[in-house]
């Protein structure tokens, strides 16, 4: 019988805990750089960096450069062919081409495999999302599967929904994010003035838009739990997941707004590993769940933080 496979690579965070829970049976190490200049392997139970205090401690000194690198075409066609050799094929979730060049190795690597295994299918989702959001896809493309669902119905599926996927929350300090090349660098400095947490939420080139600066993290919480409630379907079907950057008191108390406000089905809190941290920095409380979908040009996500702010 045809079966198939989900995977995704170490960007996805789903633990040990989440992968059992979901099924995802296998994934792709991409590599992380640390500053002595030697390449890791990444993983998602934090064996590299069994000290997760340490680990964050030692990001913070921004005179320290971790960076991250994708999984090379070769690494992608091995995990690819492992699978295929056994008949069985291939949905890989990929991380945002905006900010990774994963999407375009695994298709080079699907190219040539497709090549080599004609009658098997490999699907490769550029989800244009990152960190939990790529997590989520391939946790409910991974139930999908364990329903029965098939190859097709679960590549439609995430190619229909991905772009429903919003964040939501603050950041202390866009620092890390304008190191990588990620944010402009006026909006980066704007995140390092004492007190002001950027919001932002995903836009069409699989980045992230900064929506409005506010000012404490009371206010940032409360503009962030309204923006959710603004943009949200259906919360009482949802899990919500929240992800952040060594700030585990602050995540908690967006946790309980959400709850005392949105009540959806359930919460999913994660400490963000090596991969997410190193681009994103500490710092991040966020909170990951599907709604409308992301206007073309952001100018609907927009409106509705204007809205909220009072802001024209």
């Amino acid at each position: 019988m045809n079966d198939y496979i989900v995977l995704s690579d170490t960007n996805c965070e789903l633990n040990k805990e989440l992968r059992d829970r979901f099924g995802m049976t296998d994934f792709v190490r991409a590599h992380l750089i640390t500053p002595d200049k030697v390449d890791h392997k990444t993983d998602l139970d934090w064996e590299l960096f069994p000290d997760r205090d340490a680990f964050y401690k030692q990001l913070s000194n921004k005179k320290l450069d971790f960076s991250t690198a994708p999984a090379s075409p070769d690494e992608l066609k091995a995990k690819f062919e492992e699978y295929l050799a056994k008949g069985v094929d291939v949905i890989f979730v990929s991380i945002s081409t905006g900010l990774s060049g994963t999407y375009n190795f695994a298709m080079m690597a699907r190219k040539e495999l497709l090549e080599k295994y004609p009658e098997r299918k490999i699907a490769v989702i550029d989800t244009m999302r990152f960190s939990v959001a790529i997590g989520m896809l391939t946790a409910q493309a991974c139930l999908m599967h364990k329903e029965g669902k098939s190859f097709e119905e679960v590549v439609d599926w995430l190619e229909t929904n991905k772009n429903r996927l919003h964040e939501m929350g603050p950041m202390d300090d866009l620092f890390f994010l304008a190191r990588k090349g990620r944010v402009a660098s006026g909006a980066a400095f704007m995140g390092t003035l004492v007190g002001v947490k950027p919001l932002g939420d995903f836009n069409m080139q699989g980045m992230t838009t900064v929506l409005t600066k506010v000012t404490g993290t009371k206010n940032a919480i409360e503009t962030s739990v309204k923006y959710i409630q603004a943009t949200i379907e259906n919360p009482e079907e949802q899990i919500i997941w929240i992800a952040h950057t060594d700030r585990q008191k602050n995540a908690e108390m967006l946790r309980d707004r959400i709850q005392e406000v949105i009540k959806p089905k359930e919460i999913i809190m994660l400490l963000a590993g090596p991969s997410t941290a190193t681009n994103v920095g500490p710092g991040l409380y966020t909170a990951y769940y599907y709604g409308k979908p992301i206007s073309q040009d952001g100018s609907a996500e927009q409106a509705i933080m204007n809205q909220i702010t009072g802001k024209k």
